[in-house]
């Protein structure tokens, strides 16, 4: 296997984006694995919070997250329902940016969204010859960052392919009653982000939610205490979302729903 004769094109930052949660050591465990080979790496954690096994949610979350890092950053993303199957492990260059993974979805929607290449990783190359059959964030794609940063070429243990699988966030659909979206996530706070963006709503002050008047507004502070309002998200989503208080909670909604909107 052969290394770079070139500079680098990673920054040293790894990022980690996962449904693990923080109480079994497996976090800890992936940036064991990358300091083993590079000691001096600066390791970021996004989030490991993500729901388990929710793969659009970690597509919104990684899309809106990797910009604000620098370019030649590596993202580790590992939310992962299908590990031990066949799916393919994946190697992402986009935006400057690179990203390993499994070829679920979330990697591949990335590389569409930014013009990227996507490449299949072959373990074998990397010297795994049996990897776990149920973490493969530390067997492959934490390794995959560490190899990386220690100068292995990406070029010696993957090949570039064309079809990832990519994941596709539903658009508003027209109904007799304007528009109907869905709630596309829920944040820590409650609120229901909606698959509403600008251009769907136009120049429109309030909705019509359900049965309900709306308004659109600009800050928080501007919703009436208990009464739900819209306001565009920095994602560029609309959400739903309620004064100091969960619109999760006050409305009893939950992710996948579906709501008519009429501006």
């Amino acid at each position: 296997m052969s290394t770079r004769s070139r500079k680098s094109p990673y920054s040293g930052i790894v990022t980690f984006l996962t449904d693990f949660g923080t109480e079994d050591g497996y976090v800890g465990v992936m940036k064991g694995v990358v300091l083993t080979h590079a000691l001096g790496a600066r390791l970021v954690d996004i989030t490991h919070q993500v729901p388990c096994f929710n793969l659009r949610a970690a597509a919104l979350i990684l899309e809106n997250s990797f910009p604000s890092f620098p370019k030649g950053t590596i993202h580790v993303m590992v939310v992962d329902p299908g590990v031990g199957s066949s799916r393919r492990h994946l190697y992402v260059e986009a935006a400057g940016h690179f990203f390993t993974g499994p070829d679920n979805g979330v990697l591949g929607r990335v590389a569409a969204q930014n013009n990227g290449s996507v490449f299949e990783i072959d373990p074998a190359y990397l010297g795994i010859t049996q990897p776990s059959s149920t973490f493969h964030g530390r067997d492959i794609y934490a390794l995959t960052a560490a190899k990386l940063l220690a100068g292995l070429d990406f070029a010696s243990f993957t090949s570039q392919i064309t079809d990832p699988e990519v994941l596709h966030i539903p658009e508003p659909g027209e109904v007799k009653e304007g528009l109907q979206c869905e709630i596309i996530y829920i944040d820590h706070f409650g609120n229901l982000v909606t698959n509403l963006r600008t251009h769907h709503l136009g120049g429109s002050s309030c909705v019509r939610l359900g049965k309900d008047r709306v308004a659109i507004v600009r800050t928080y502070s501007e919703l009436e205490e208990g009464k739900p309002g819209l306001i565009l998200n920095s994602w560029g989503y609309y959400e739903i979302a309620s004064r100091e208080g969960s619109a999760a909670q006050l409305l009893g909604i939950k992710a996948g729903k579906k709501v008519s909107v009429k501006p």
